[in-house]
């Protein structure tokens, strides 16, 4: 319960909102600096919707940009019909035939002498016509024309007019076969190794065809057609059809362009920036209201506001850098707030940033759709996150909703999926393959801000941790007291809302510090014996205070959080050890007593989750000295001590009010009770065996 508030306390918080403010000001300027700065197109249209504006007209004159599956087209076509080139190399003929006409010397008599010509001749006719030998890369079958480079100088020809090494060779086999010779004569020349004599005189040239085929896709026409200023676009309540989304589309994408470089600079910034602004005190609204404690951390306020600036900077740089904006994972920091700070915050950092990132969106009103859907699946199913596996099927299940809303807005707009819409499901396995990666990044935002997750709660919590073996084996006794404190305070959490999980994992680390000297600690002694009997009360004071600044040491060298640290260092806050400090006044009552020697160095919890821990600490160890745990003595001692903490301010600046208080109270007594639950007393039997019978 807090105190009131003093006005030294009303200007602290009049200067935190303006550190605020202050905070939320430099966000807008860098968020607006982020913003693209062309002109901004107002309509919203569906392929398949009736156009719910008034009539539209164009504003000026503007080309009619072709559509991407035109411009994909329009390559493959080029792609499909490009023509290879290829380089004539005149010397391999003239080589190749006089080589021939040496291997033909031999049969050349004078009734051979005509054949023999024609044959070579022949041989002529097929290099001049040249003859090629395809690369693996290109396909005859989709070939019709070649370009042929001779002496600079570059011709076209179809493909059916050169010849292959295969063509070539029956060609000159059939000219032989057809010269008249005799039998034996063509026998022989055949046997010449006819492929010998024919070589590829056309040369592929990649270089040349690439850059050919290059300058071909460059010269693609972007635009078919233009649309004068004044003539009708659409009218109101036309259904937007294919044609007309294209008429559409051309006219934002000039309208970006044209009116972004006419408009006045500082009007377009003055209208970004009110729009930031407006999403950032949506964003502020939800915590000043719903999450002032949040709002008045200054830790946890950089925190949250530092993550709405980057998730805006994520849509920023796929922007930027031209990245399909569905492959961004705009998902990123709100799983993490959703992990570390909870379902609420995580929540209203998605609608914020929502609100802005669609601006960067194509289609804005299908991206917000599916980015909201896609993290109230992700929120919801990591309410709880406890292993890693939760982390893979959410983000699963994201995939799964990304799709399936994708899907529903094409099959609404367009009647049909189609190849090129196969694309964005690349796009969105991507995004949720980045989003992985919030699970290591969990760790880091952990270091740097002190925050604790689930999954970090849970590691802590195993018994097997080195600390709770070292405290489970040189203090047992204190070991089942932080059980049963854990149990105690684990229930009355969750009665009057907190965190279970980190009050249990709080309540096992509390009395880590008597592992020190657990001799000096009742629930560890045994055989009678209490070394307290041979100290001096302010020395027995100081071996009980000091368990709270060894568990603070043994909490640094384990490398625990600060959340469970806070447990040791406030379960007792400022109190005084009052067995001793009292046995003390009472032995030497003439003397000025130090205090100090017998309080704790506190400070008092402020949590609602320490401050419930304190209280169960307390009535834990109390409810051991009772003689008889009836639930009268039970309910008496839960109101006394809790009475008395309350009356001691050590609630003065706790997160907590009289009614978590009283439900804490009953919570207490209903557990003791059924602990040290009291026998019935059962009517004397008449003989020993009905009397072992019960």
């Amino acid at each position: 319960m807090r105190s009131e508030t003093t006005p030294d306390r009303k200007l602290k918080r009049r200067l935190n909102i303006l550190f605020r403010i202050g905070i939320m000001f430099t966000i807008s300027v860098i968020i607006v600096y982020l913003l693209p700065k062309v002109g901004h197109f107002q309509y919203e249209y569906q392929k398949g919707i009736p156009w719910r504006y008034e009539t539209l007209i164009a504003p000026f004159d503007f080309p009619i940009y072709k559509t991407d599956d035109e411009l994909q087209e329009e390559r493959e076509k080029i792609t499909e019909e490009q023509i290879p080139i290829f380089n004539l190399n005149s010397h391999t003929a003239h080589t190749q035939t006089e080589k021939f006409k040496a291997a033909l010397h031999p049969f050349n008599t004078e009734s051979a002498q005509a054949a023999l010509s024609q044959i070579v001749k022949r041989l002529t006719t097929i290099y001049q016509a040249g003859i090629l030998q395809l690369p693996e890369e290109l396909d005859a079958r989709k070939i019709r024309n070649i370009k042929i480079v001779e002496n600079k100088i570059a011709q076209t020809v179809r493909f059916s007019q050169v010849y292959t090494l295969k063509k070539a060779y029956a060609a000159l086999s059939e000219e032989i076969n057809e010269s008249g010779l005799p039998k034996s004569v063509r026998e022989k020349i055949l046997s010449l190794n006819l492929s010998n004599y024919l070589l590829p005189n056309l040369e592929f040239d990649l270089a040349k065809t690439s850059q050919n085929h290059l300058n071909h896709l460059k010269n693609i026409s972007l635009t078919q057609g233009m649309v004068q200023q004044g003539d009708i676009i659409i009218s109101q309540r036309e259904l937007v059809t294919a044609e007309k989304i294209k008429l559409l589309n051309s006219l934002k994408k000039e309208y970006r362009y044209n009116l972004g470089s006419t408009e006045t600079y500082m009007r377009t910034i003055g209208g970004q920036f009110l729009l930031v602004l407006t999403a950032l005190m949506i964003f502020t609204i939800f915590f000043y209201y719903s999450k002032k404690r949040i709002f008045y951390n200054n830790r946890e306020f950089i925190f949250l506001y530092g993550l709405f600036l980057a998730t805006i900077a994520l849509g920023s740089l796929g922007y930027q850098q031209n990245i399909n904006l569905y492959a961004i994972p705009v998902l990123f920091f709100v799983i993490i707030v959703n992990i570390l700070i909870g379902s609420r915050s995580a929540l209203y950092l998605l609608l914020s940033t929502t609100l802005l990132i669609s601006y960067y969106a194509p289609n804005s009103y299908m991206f917000a759709f599916m980015q909201i859907a896609g993290g109230i699946v992700s929120v919801f199913s990591l309410s709880q996150l406890q292993r890693r596996g939760q982390l893979m099927l959410s983000i699963f299940l994201v995939f799964i909703t990304y799709s399936l809303v994708y899907i529903a807005f094409i099959l609404t707009q367009e009647g049909e999926i189609r190849a090129t819409h196969l694309l964005v499901f690349l796009w969105l396995f991507i995004n949720c393959l980045l989003l992985t990666l919030t699970y290591p990044v969990i760790y880091i935002f952990e270091r740097i801000f002190g925050y604790t997750s689930e999954i970090t709660l849970i590691e802590l919590s195993n018994p097997n941790h080195p600390a709770l073996r070292n405290l489970t084996q040189k203090a047992p006794g204190t070991f089942q007291h932080s059980l049963m404190v854990a149990n105690l305070a684990e229930e009355a959490i969750y009665r009057i809302g907190g965190n279970p999980l980190l009050i249990r994992t709080g309540a096992l680390y509390h009395d880590i510090g008597k592992t020190y000297a657990p001799i000096f600690f009742i629930e560890n002694q045994t055989g009678g014996f209490n070394p307290h009997s041979q100290c001096e009360f302010d020395e027995s004071a100081q071996h009980i205070i000091n368990h709270v600044t060894k568990g603070i040491e043994l909490a640094k060298k384990y490398n625990l959080p600060e959340s469970i640290t806070n447990f040791i260092r406030t379960h007792h806050g400022k109190s005084k050890v009052k067995y001793f400090y009292n046995s003390f006044k009472n032995k030497y009552p003439e003397r000025e007593i130090d205090e100090s020697l017998f309080t704790y160095s506190g400070p008092d919890p402020v949590s609602r989750e320490c401050t419930v821990l304190m209280m169960a600490d307390a009535v834990e160890a109390a409810s051991r000295t009772l003689v008889e745990k009836t639930e009268e003595n039970i309910t008496k001692l839960v109101n006394d001590i809790i009475d008395g903490q309350l009356n001691d301010g050590r609630f003065a600046n706790a997160d907590i009010t009289f009614k978590d208080i009283a439900t804490t109270k009953s919570v207490f007594i209903e557990m003791l009770t059924n602990i040290y639950h009291s026998r019935i007393a059962y009517p004397k039997l008449k003989n020993d065996a009905e009397d072992k019978q019960h």
